[in-house]
């Protein structure tokens, strides 16, 4: 799953997010800021806002009520100019790695990939067997630095004419901090995306099942990987939280979304660990945001409402 950011240097998505924080944090309604109150405040036109506002919800950083900020907005800085300049930034701990890149961005076209250059040959550029060759192109498309795709060679007549080399992609918009071979984590958002579907299937299927809209499934996603990411949410506590609403099999749920977020912390809400799990004893139960009862389990962090709250603030299924 691709993680989307807004286009680098949106001045107008960044004022936005800013404006509506600004909102969020003065506790005014979302039901009361309108297009043209967000326009007055960036400062264009409201068509135009209703364009940056689809941006940042299909990035994840404002919610799907197109009103509430989740997390701050950090466009991706803009690709160097050349394949080999790019190449140079990526930090890489294998030498042997850092050849086989070398040599691809070297030999890279314009667009970024190298066209009808055999295997053997892109080896031999690289003084390495083809075997060592490709070994170490399967690590850098394991940290998704490079993609390797199937070029057929072509006659000018049109027909097949001799092997088939494989064409190198250069991944340009993604830059990891080292090459993680050994235990296949991935880094960034998309780590968190995959850490957030995990807990979501062992704990809350209908979360991701396959009668939900890929768009819902993918706003759902975002919502528990952002409480990890920004908000330093352990999995434990999410999973704590999202548990205290057990649903049947057979039940139909009308709003999976709300039904979601009603059980997770506010939006750019940060974990805070309790005394209990400081210093291994359990204190004061934390209270409910709603009603203000002490919850169930000692263990639930502040800003969470309770199990009665979450069941009567959700729609019906």
């Amino acid at each position: 799953m691709q993680h989307l950011k807004p286009p680098a240097g949106c001045t107008p998505c960044r004022s936005t997010w800013s404006y509506l924080r600004s909102r969020y944090l003065a506790d005014v309604p979302a039901g009361a800021i309108s297009i043209t109150m967000i326009a007055a405040g960036v400062g264009i036109a409201p068509r135009t806002q209703r364009v940056h506002l689809t941006v940042l919800v299909e990035a994840g950083h404002v919610d799907m009520d197109r009103r509430t900020p989740l997390h701050p907005v950090t466009p991706p800085l803009p690709p160097p100019t050349t394949p080999g300049r790019w190449a140079a930034t990526v930090t890489l701990p294998c030498d042997t790695c850092r050849r086989v890149l070398t040599v691809v961005a070297e030999l890279a076209g314009a667009d970024w990939t190298t066209r009808g250059i055999t295997r053997t040959d892109l080896a031999q550029y690289a003084r390495m067997t083809p075997k060592t060759w490709t070994a170490h192109v399967k690590h850098l498309e394991k940290a998704q630095i490079l993609r390797t795709e199937a070029d057929s060679c072509r006659a000018d007549d049109g027909r097949w004419d001799g092997s088939r080399p494989d064409r190198y992609v250069l991944l340009s918009g993604s830059t990891f901090d080292a090459l993680l071979t050994t235990t296949g984590t991935q880094a960034g958002a998309r780590w968190f995306e995959n850490a957030a579907h995990e807990l979501l299937t062992d704990v809350a299927p209908w979360a991701t099942g396959s009668k939900l809209l890929p768009s819902d499934r993918q706003a759902l996603l975002r919502r528990v990987a952002g409480h990890m990411e920004y908000g330093h949410y352990p999995r434990d506590v999410l999973r704590r939280m999202i548990a205290r609403r057990t649903i049947r099999p057979h039940h139909g749920i009308t709003d999976a979304y709300a039904l979601l977020i009603s059980l997770l912390p506010p939006p750019m809400a940060t974990y805070t660990p309790s005394m209990g799990e400081v210093t291994g004893v359990v204190g004061r139960r934390t209270l409910c945001l709603t009603c203000e009862h002490p919850h169930e389990d000692p263990a639930m962090p502040e800003g969470v409402m309770c199990a009665a709250c979450a069941r009567t603030s959700t729609p019906a299924f």
